[in-house]
């Protein structure tokens, strides 16, 4: 993608090897060393920008310390859309348009605000091959792949998307929890802390809350031990709390 410098990698493979190849953690499948090149010069030759539109971009770009690519589209010398579908392109791997996209509860529980932002990446569906594609803004980022493994527990195929179109989407989907207060509102949230909050949990309500009624009875005698399982953690929970003082809680 774009580096400070405003370089970008290319040649970049989506996924090497299906199989681990660590002992430890929700592992990154190898990934090949990448060729940098100028971004500006790319642009250049493709005529997408002038060579005085670059160098103020450059100038611009060493004040702020932002990526390049954003500098551009900051200045408004390129649209974002035209330089994700151009990079895209470069690395061979997918643009996606977030508008009106439709990403299951599911899915999206797969990763948090934090990592989200950390690694300006969404998750949007579970492919075919059971792996999360997830988009980002740079997605040749081997780094943020690895956390985004780890969090998900899954195969990341990458997917690149607009940053500002990234970034609604994870305000959308994972809007920011204020400090508490004592308003009313906080207040009466206290009353549903005892919610569980574990993915499993949820996951398996989607589950049972879908289908005619034989089914849902079906699935709910399949379910049965996840069912005893998670009622047993907010029992222990529920212990955990009757034993701390109202003053530490």
């Amino acid at each position: 993608m774009v580096f400070a410098n405003g370089a970008v990698k290319r040649d970049v493979p989506l996924i090497v090897n299906e199989k681990p190849h660590r002992k430890v953690g929700f592992l990154l499948d190898t990934i090949e060393s990448v060729h940098r090149q100028n971004l500006g010069d790319m642009l250049l030759d493709a005529n997408l920008i002038d060579e005085v539109q670059m160098q103020i971009a450059l100038a611009e770009q060493r004040q702020t310390g932002k990526r390049f690519g954003s500098t551009l589209v900051e200045l408004r010398f390129i649209d974002e859309n035209v330089l994700a579908a151009f990079l895209s392109k470069q690395i061979d791997v997918p643009c996606i348009s977030l508008l009106h996209i439709d990403i299951p509860k599911k899915v999206v529980r797969k990763l948090d605000r934090s990592i989200a932002l950390e690694c300006k990446a969404i998750p949007v569906r579970i492919d075919e091959r059971g792996r999360l594609e997830a988009a980002m803004v740079d997605p040749t980022d081997a780094e943020s792949l690895e956390k985004l493994e780890k969090k998900s527990a899954m195969i990341i195929a990458p997917l690149i998307a607009p940053e500002s179109s990234v970034q609604m989407m994870i305000d959308k989907l994972y809007p920011e929890v204020l400090p508490d207060d004592d308003t009313l509102s906080v207040k009466q949230k206290g009353g549903a802390r005892n919610i569980p909050n574990d993915p499993i949990f949820w996951d398996l309500i989607a589950e049972l809350d879908s289908g005619d009624l034989d089914g849902r009875l079906k699935k709910i005698e399949e379910n049965l031990a996840n069912i005893w399982v998670l009622l047993e953690k907010v029992l222990r929970n529920l212990e955990m709390r009757e034993t701390v003082p109202p003053g530490d809680r």
